[in-house]
């Protein structure tokens, strides 16, 4: 068989048992997480009062869900981070779920802080008639490495596919490809010249 259909095929099923692995590993790490239940509502992160200020360290890689005491409304402003990072509110009416993660007895849900780039922020909370009223965030991780596994160990178990198949194309071809031999006598001595790339130029037999 040729060199080059011997490494493609070699490199191809060394890559679909690499990627399978990535992508069962992180498959794996990713399921332990709560993240793919729709109803999840993460940990409680930090509870307080409209009187209080939240001055607390958020991630990139989590979002936060914002609860207020049943049948209030509350303001909130975020203010940027102690080292420029940024984050922002959205409402639940934006993305009309505000009933979707309404599940915590007491509590309203409002809406979900997303963050940017990761640092400490200050979040002030206002009452529309200036009262105190309870406050609760929760944290929910999003799984970003296992997401980066499984995403490569994908690409990766495509790309060793498209290698297997190239193989096996080129390994047909050259089976179904005729050897062919010219044999030329010169005096006593004959001279076999092979025109075939898998094999050496030249055999030569020495006759009597």
């Amino acid at each position: 068989m040729h060199v080059m259909t011997k490494v493609t095929l070699s490199i191809g099923g060394v890559l679909l048992l690499i990627s399978a692995a990535a992508l069962a590993i992180g498959g794996a790490s990713a399921s332990d997480t709560s993240w793919w239940d729709d109803d999840s509502i993460g940990d409680e992160y930090w509870t307080g009062d409209t009187s209080t200020t939240f001055s607390e360290k958020l991630i990139w890689d989590a979002y936060y869900l914002v609860y207020v005491e049943e049948g209030y409304e509350v303001d909130i402003e975020i203010y940027e981070g102690s080292n420029g990072g940024r984050s922002e509110f959205s409402s639940c009416e934006e993305w009309d779920d505000c009933e979707d993660y309404d599940i915590i007895p007491g509590y309203d849900y409002i809406g979900e802080i997303n963050v940017y780039t990761s640092d400490d922020f200050v979040i002030e909370f206002t009452e529309n008639e200036d009262r105190s009223v309870d406050v609760m965030i929760r944290e929910e991780k999003v799984p970003v490495n296992s997401l980066l596994g499984m995403g490569g160990g994908f690409c990766g178990l495509c790309c060793s596919l498209l290698l297997l198949m190239i193989g096996g194309i080129m390994a047909l071809t050259l089976k179904g490809k005729p050897k062919v031999q010219t044999r030329i006598q010169i005096d006593n001595e004959m001279v076999v010249i092979q025109e075939n790339p898998d094999e050496s130029l030249y055999d030569q037999d020495e006759t009597a």
